[in-house]
């Protein structure tokens, strides 16, 4: 777009834009994606997301979250995920929820839960920023990074 002249209200010569929408070429993306004029994506809690509280608390707060969140889309576009996937993934949290609870939660049991709500649910870019959400507690209650 380096060709056009400022002010020139349409593509450059030999050019087109593409002004309603997302257009992805030669690539693949995976997670939320904006189009349009003007269109933004924000990604994760931000400066803006309420605070996580630390411990046991964050992981339970961010479990509860994700799942109300995959209840809403299963309820609002069935066949968004899979029944499978929605199921594995309801399961592991309801064993997040159930261990997270304990006076002090096992590392092993939580790592194996999240890696299997991680794998059925990162795909889905509705969901993609709550995943995070989750690996980011688990991390935070192990002093992982």
């Amino acid at each position: 777009m380096g060709d056009q002249p400022p002010g020139q209200a349409g593509p450059p010569a030999g050019g087109n834009w593409n002004d309603g929408g997302v257009q992805v070429v030669g690539s693949t993306v995976h997670g939320p994606v904006a189009g349009g004029r003007g269109a933004t994506v924000s990604i994760g809690g931000g400066a803006a997301g309420p605070a996580v509280p630390a411990g046991p608390e964050g992981l339970r707060t961010a479990a509860e979250a994700l799942r109300a969140a995959l209840a809403r889309l299963r309820a609002e576009q069935p066949g968004a995920v899979s029944e499978e996937d929605a199921e594995d993934a309801d399961a592991a949290l309801a064993g997040i929820l159930d261990e997270a609870a304990l006076d002090e939660p096992r590392e092993g049991p939580l790592r194996r839960r999240v890696r299997t709500v991680a794998d059925a649910l990162r795909a889905v870019a509705v969901l993609a920023a709550a995943v995070s959400g989750l690996e980011a507690a688990f991390a935070a209650l192990f002093g992982q990074s």
